[in-house]
This record gives C-alpha cells, structure tokens and sequence, in this order.
C-alpha cells in the first residue's frame, strides 16, 4: 500500500484525473484548512493505494532578483520564489499550502501536468520546492489525452523519473527569459529616466524585439514602396444575352503604349475559339492538425487570432474532447487506435456518415508530414461526443479539429483544369474552368476546404465570339501585405523564435504594449521608435540570430547535449556585452525614446476632426475641477467651439478608426479588464443611435448607473 501525492496543472483537469484514478469513479473531495481552504483536493483508491490529486494554477514559483539595490541594470543575481512573492497578486499561496502539507505526509510524489517545457517545470518546481524532492526521486505521467483510458494507463506505466533535461532546459528558458526581460526593460526605461527625468515603462525582450522588428521592417518596406504603373486589359464577351470577363494572356501590362495598341487590334473584332485544354490532377489530403496549422486554418476560416485559437484548443483538451493542443507534430504514433475513435465519432450525428465510411476500409492510413514531437501526436479528436451545450469558438474549433482528422485518412481528390483560348487578331484572351472529379478527402473535410467549381460555356473550337467591349486600366504595383496575428506567427515559426506555447502571447503583449495596432498590423510611433533607436545604438537587443541561437542552445539542454549551467553563463555573458554598449548609448537612446512616447500619447487621446466646429479636434481628456474623464473639442482653448460630453470613467479609452453610422462623430472604445471591449459615440447625449434607456438614466441624474448602462447597451 502507498501513498501518492498526485500533481495535475489546472485545476480542471485534476478533477478530471481524480475521476479516472479512483476505481469506483467516486474520489473524495477533502475537507482543507483555512489556509488552502478553496484549493480542490481530492482522494483516490485504487489497488489499494491512496493517490491524493492536487492541482497547480500556473507557475506556482518564479524567479525573482536576489538583491535590494533597487532598481539598476545589470541584474544577473536571481532565485527561484513562490509567485506570490514576485506578484503579491497571484493566487498561487493557498496552492503551495496545500502542496507543503500533503507533500511531507507522503511516499511518492508523481507529476502529472502537461508534457511540454511549461509543464515539467510547473510540476518540476512544486516538486523540488513545495514538495521538497529531488527531481530523479519523482514519478512521472506521461499522456496526450484526458480520457480515462489514457490517464488509467499513464498510471499504471509510471516513468521513473520527471524528464530530467527537459525540466532543466524549462528552468533555463525561464532564468533566461527574466535575465534578457528585467536587464531591456530596465535599461529602456532608465534611459529616458536619466536622460529626461521623466518616467515611463518601455518594455521589450529576448522575443519581443525581433518579432516587433520583423514588423517595422515590413512597415518600412510598404512606407519606401514605390508604386510602378502597369495595365490591365478588361475585356468581355457576350453569350445568349450574358455578358462575361475574359482574362488577357498577360496579367499586367508594362506601357500605356502596348496596352492601347492591345486595345486597338482588338477592338470592333470578333474572336475564334482557338484552343480548349484540360488537365486531370489529383491533390492529397492535408497533414494532421500541429498546434501551427491549427491556428493558420482557425485565421482562415474563422478570422481568430493564434491567442483564441489556443485558448478554445485548451478548453477542449481540458473536456477531454482533443488531444493536447501544444504540439508540432505532423507524424501519428502506431499506438493511436483510429478505429476506437471512428467507432466513438459515429455516435455525433454531424460525423456518423462520414466516420462509418472510413471504417469500412481495411488498414486506416494517415498522412504524415516532416515535423515530429516525441512527446505528443498531432492534435485529434478522443471520440468522446461534445455535450450539447458546446458553442462558440470551442464548438467551431472542435469541428475543425474533428474534420482534419477525419480528412487525413480520405483518398486523394481528383480536379480537372480547363482553360479555353480566345484568339482575337492574334491577341489572345482566355476562359479558365474547373471540376472536381472526385471529391475524395474534400468530402470528409466539409464543410472546410470547400472548392468552387467554375463552368465554362459550351463552344468547340472554330466558334466565333462577339467582343462586346475592350478597354485598358491603369493599375500600380503593389507593396508587400502587412503581418496579421496568424502570418506573423508563422514568420516567427520560420525564424525559430519562440515555442509552439508562447508564440501568440508574444503577440499580445506587442499589442498590450502599444508597440503594434490593428489586424493589419502597423508599428506603432512607439513600436518604431523602439526599434530605430536600437538598430542605431544596440542592435544585438532586436538580434533575430542571437535570439535563434539562444533558442538552439536552449534546445541542446532538452537533448542532454550541453549542461543547464553553461548555457546560463554564456548567456549572462552575452547579455553583458550587449549591456555594456547600451550603457554608453543611454543618453541618446533615452531622449529618442522620450520623444516618440509623448507623441504616442497624445496620439492616443485624439479620436479626430471635430464634426460641430470642423477646425478643433476631439480629444479623451479630464476635467482639472472634477478630474472626470470626457470628450472635447481643442477648438474650446480658441474660443472656436464648446462641444463637450462625458464619457464612462472605467476602463482604458481610445479611438477608433470608424465613425458614428447615425452622427458622424468618430467612435472610441473602452476595454475594461476581464470583459469584452465595447465602441461608443462619443456624441450619444444627442445621437439618435443612443438607446433610450441611457438617456432617461442620464436626464435622471443617476451618473453612478451611466457606465453599466452603456456598456450593457453595447455587449
């Protein structure tokens, strides 16, 4: 008989191991001390073992600089602390509470959080220092799902140890990531400090910088972009009445000289069908879903960013719905029993046809891609059926997830290219076709990766055709596409920056930074001046091939290649020099970076031109007497014009690009922590948009009850 002390990551999906553990189903939820009193505990038997689950919530420790000389660069001195100590706000004291006093009470401790590099150094570190184990003492869980098979059997084929290299190369990322983060920032903000006398909190790091460059350096590219004029030729046929576009042999034309001789061989012609083609082709089904192509193909379809994506993809695995969600494999191991998952698919409704189909073929044989993770498959559906209650991103991300898997295994689809020639004066025009001859995998991956089928009308050869019109167009050549979430997160998968789990929140935090703006994403005046300042004065810091070589050495650590010490030392030393050149920059680097933050924040107040006056601007300001929030036009300092209304007092306002549909007045949203960002008219005392019970409210004087109402109105 032994006791264990079960560690799981969230909360969850401790529930969920506690339920499969317990052999009766039915574990115990144990009463706790105040201490720890909210922190779900529970008991499992089985084979006459005692198995206590107790789940983490995120990092219970971080590190944190081992000094009190206050605020300076360069800190290399850190420790490892509970979170609570480094953030007085993190829930994580109860949670080590409780791990501290089951811990002691037990003979063997087993890991059980996710496995990846965040989770064996979330269960590494509340093993070695809440648990106070050594880590070649501890057991480890290793699964891809949260069913109850593969929970029941990652316990009974425990590992004899965490995976030792992997949890030091987590502890490494993280010492890493603090050293390069608190040393940047601290060195941008006290520049401006120094230089200025004025504070204000300029952040960046080991990822961070190289990602907003591969931005301002795609903005730049578009800004220098210098737009060649070329032509198109627009032409048109007419068949039985219906006009319909030709496509000229050439896409662009180089000279206005060409295209109007173009135009007048041709016009007042007839043409002749000179040729008609065809060509049968046959594509393969897609690869299995990594973590990657999920959210490429979540962007596509449903417009989410990296960030939602993941968090509906988590949600789903924490259901047991999908496998886990944090991989980059594109290979299926043989120990994935596809038949079992079919079989449990044919209970859905939505899969039932489709599922019995592929069941029906003898040996199941998936795709498979270049990249592998040998920690976890491609994401697939478990065949668990999703409750009916599913809705939202988790309902459209569970079909997707599903449908990809069941595309993987389809047959290739056949498609047939047609293309009919138009020869006009021996200017030729075409007409392009296409068919799908067998819809093969397109039929499982429905309704995603649809195919619009293009008829061509019905000539032969020899036929003549009417040109009902002919004309050229001047167009320009046009710049490279700006990043959106999605390409810049493949930019960075293509560069090596980063990990599959940190990728999207870096970013976020670009954006929460105001570095980037929009879903076209555009650098900010900030973003930019971060990134001019030190290409000038420290280019090391927004280096994409030190930060790629961080990332490898990183990596030799997981392979057992190169101790978790000396990647430490050399990366101190790295980060040393680039301190050392920063230092005699700081002045200069300060005052720039002084400047461009004043104009972010004014630019951020300015909403736009001031519809009442049309000659002052409004602008998000406080009232000096009140110091309440509202919006007002600058044209009140010149006596120009008095316009002015308030505005909700929570939350963080700013412009947006949209106006007012029944004012005219540009709009500005609000973002409250926690809750969706909602848009208003920054005019609603007098728009006719402005719902009724907003205005009673305010014409009522109850001033406490206007924020509610307005937001409430919006959501």
């Amino acid at each position: 008989m032994v006791n264990y002390l079960c560690i799981s990551e969230k909360p969850t999906a401790a529930k969920r191991l506690a339920a499969a553990l317990d052999q009766q189903g039915k574990p115990k939820k144990l009463p706790n001390p105040r201490n720890f009193a909210k922190v779900p505990v529970y008991e499992c038997r089985r084979n006459g073992d005692t198995i206590i689950v107790i789940p983490a919530l995120g990092h219970l420790f971080s590190t944190v600089e081992d000094s009190s000389r206050g605020w300076h660069y360069p800190a290399f001195s850190y420790k490892w602390v509970p979170s609570y100590i480094a953030n007085p706000k993190h829930g994580s004291r109860p949670f080590i509470a409780a791990f501290k006093k089951y811990g002691k009470d037990v003979d063997e401790v087993i890991v059980a959080t996710d496995f990846d590099l965040e989770g064996e150094v979330i269960g590494a570190s509340i093993a070695k220092f809440a648990c106070d184990r050594q880590l070649t003492d501890v057991k480890r869980m290793k699964f891809s799902t949260l069913t109850k098979e593969d929970i029941v059997d990652s316990y009974e084929n425990l590992q004899p140890t965490v995976d030792i290299n992997l949890a030091n190369a987590g502890f490494a990322r993280h010492e890493i990531d603090w050293l390069y983060g608190i040393n940047l920032t601290r060195a941008l903000t006290l520049s401006i400090k120094h230089s200025t006398g004025r504070y204000k909190l300029v952040t960046t790091g080991r990822v961070q910088g190289p990602t907003l460059k591969f931005v301002a350096d795609r903005e730049r590219d578009i800004q220098t972009f210098v737009p060649i004029p070329r032509w198109v030729i627009d032409a048109k046929i007419v068949l039985e009445g219906e006009e319909i576009p030709l496509e000229f042999n050439k896409k662009f034309v180089p000279t206005l000289a060409e295209a109007e001789k173009i135009v007048s061989d041709v016009l007042d012609r007839d043409g002749v069908v000179s040729k008609i083609s065809s060509r049968e082709f046959s594509q393969n089904p897609p690869l299995p879903f990594n973590l990657g192509s999920l959210q490429s193909e979540a962007y596509r379809y449903f417009g989410y960013s990296p960030s939602r994506t993941l968090r509906a993809a988590e949600s789903l695995y924490l259901s047991a719905l999908i496998s886990y969600p944090r991989t980059s494999s594109q290979q299926f191991p043989g120990s994935i029993n596809f038949k079992t998952i079919l079989k449990d698919l044919t209970k859905n409704d939505l899969f039932r046809t489709r599922a019995n189909k592929l069941l029906a073929i003898s040996k199941l044989k998936p795709t498979r891609g270049k990249k592998r993770d040998p920690a976890h498959p491609p994401i697939h559906p478990t065949g668990k059926k999703a409750p009916a209650s599913l809705g939202g991103d988790a309902n459209n991300v569970y079909k997707l997830v599903t449908c990809r898997f069941l595309a993987v295994f389809g047959p290739p689809a056949v498609k047939k290219s047609l293309r009919l020639d138009i020869d006009v004066n021996k200017q030729i025009f075409f007409l392009r076709g296409m068919k799908v001859l067998k819809k093969g995998w397109l039929e499982y991956y429905a309704p995603f990766g649809k195919v619009d089928e293009i008829e061509l009308p019905d000539l032969a050869e020899g036929d003549e055709v009417n040109i009902s019109s002919i004309v050229h167009k001047q167009s320009y050549a046009q710049p490279p596409a700006r990043y959106n979430p999605n390409s810049l997160l493949k930019k960075m998968e293509e560069e090596e920056l980063g990990t599959k789990a940190t990728r999207a929140s870096i970013i976020d935090i670009l954006y929460s930074r105001g570095y980037i703006e929009d879903d076209s994403i555009n650098a900010t005046d900030l973003g930019f001046a971060v990134i001019d300042t030190l290409e000038k004065n420290s280019p090391d810091i927004i280096s994409v091939e030190l930060t790629r070589n961080l990332e490898k050495e990183m990596e030799s650590i997981t392979t057992g290649d190169k101790k978790r010490e000396i990647v430490l030392m050399e990366s101190i030393k790295q980060l040393k020099k680039i301190l050392e050149s920063f230092h005699k920059k700081e002045k200069i680097i300060g005052v720039t970076l002084q400047e461009q933050v004043q104009n972010l924040k004014q630019r951020q107040r300015m909403l736009g031109l001031c519809p009442v006056c049309k000659q002052g601007d409004l602008i998000i300001t406080r009232s000096i007497r009140t110091k309440k929030r509202f919006v007002g036009c600058t044209g009140y300092y010149k006596k120009l014009c008095s316009w002015s209304a308030p505005i909700p007092q929570a939350g963080y306002a700013s412009p947006t690009k949209n106006t007012c549909k029944h004012c005219g007045f540009p709009m500005l949203t609000i973002r409250k922590k926690g809750k969706r960002p909602y848009t208003i008219c920054p005019n609603w005392l007098n728009c006719s948009g402005t719902p009724k019970e907003v205005l009673d409210n305010y014409q009522n004087n109850k001033a406490e009850a206007l924020e509610s109402v307005i937001e409430d109105s919006e959501e």
